[in-house]
């Protein structure tokens, strides 16, 4: 499979895993030093970000990528987009609209999530008709 297919694949997973709240496979796809940087410049290491997602104070309802980019650079990848979530935050829903950027590394074969960056974005106007 090619790399950038796999790393959307993977991407694929982790969304899905955070909207499950599947540490396991959240546990598997970060490495062990991620750096996990939220819109909001707080900062999460895997410990901490899945300790969140374990207690319910962060809970991720809904997760849309869009205009994803995967770039190569040997065994590190550099991924771009947008994310249209919906995230309980204390029992507070609130939707948010970031750019992202998450960075991956190929170690003994296996692709790791390595950072997280967001940035706050404007959601799209809205079009007229």
């Amino acid at each position: 499979m090619e790399a950038t297919t796999t790393l959307s694949s993977l991407e694929d997973r982790r969304c899905a895993a955070m909207v499950e709240a599947d540490l396991h496979a959240l546990s598997d796809l970060f490495d062990d030093d991620l750096i996990w940087t939220h819109a909001s410049a707080q900062v999460d290491t895997k410990k901490s970000f899945l300790v969140a997602l374990a207690d319910r104070s962060t809970r991720y309802v809904e997760i849309k990528r869009l205009d994803e980019v995967v770039r190569l650079h040997g065994n590190v990848a550099v991924i771009t987009g947008i994310a249209d979530m919906l995230v309980e935050l204390s029992g507070d829903r609130r939707p948010f609209r970031n750019r992202y950027t998450n960075v991956w590394a190929r170690r003994n074969g296996e692709w790791k999530m390595m950072a997280s960056q967001s940035t706050s974005s404007s959601p799209q106007p809205a079009e007229t008709s």
